[in-house]
């Protein structure tokens, strides 16, 4: 019998070469690197943070998060917008058309997950879904 970290690494695996592999995933943004697609997926994910936030959220320091978000900057991925209520924040904004296909590849990513697990009754679908929640709040 293989173990729970087994199973879940071939899941895990399979899950992203679904996905991967899909042809409904956005084309827009083709020349993106792994790493640019996980920042600017936190930078999604958190809705316009300010970059302590992000670096924060990244677990890289401040000074690492700057040279990312400058490349991003000189890519039009990200501007910064500065607060209104205080002129010394600034909060991270993701382009129109990163968002587009951010959003869109999350519904994807859904997708090819609720596949996966179609094999599931829906009582262990709502198992499963409480399972991993609690896995999520200890983290």
């Amino acid at each position: 019998m293989s173990s729970i970290s087994q199973n879940f690494s071939e899941l895990y695996e399979k899950a992203t070469v679904l996905y991967q592999n899909s042809a409904e995933r956005s084309q827009d943004f083709p020349n993106l690197s792994s790493s640019e697609e996980h920042y600017l997926d936190i930078l999604y994910s958190l809705n316009n943070p300010t970059l302590t936030t992000f670096s924060k959220k990244a677990k890289i320091s401040k000074p690492a998060a700057t040279r990312i978000i400058h490349q991003f900057e000189s890519k039009n991925y990200v501007t910064k917008v500065q607060s209104e209520q205080d002129g010394r924040v600034q909060y991270l904004v993701l382009s129109d058309a990163l968002k587009d296909h951010f959003r869109h590849n999350l519904v994807v990513f859904d997708r090819v997950f609720s596949d996966m697990i179609s094999c599931l009754s829906e009582e262990e679908q709502d198992v499963l879904a409480r399972i991993l929640e609690k896995i999520n709040q200890t983290i």
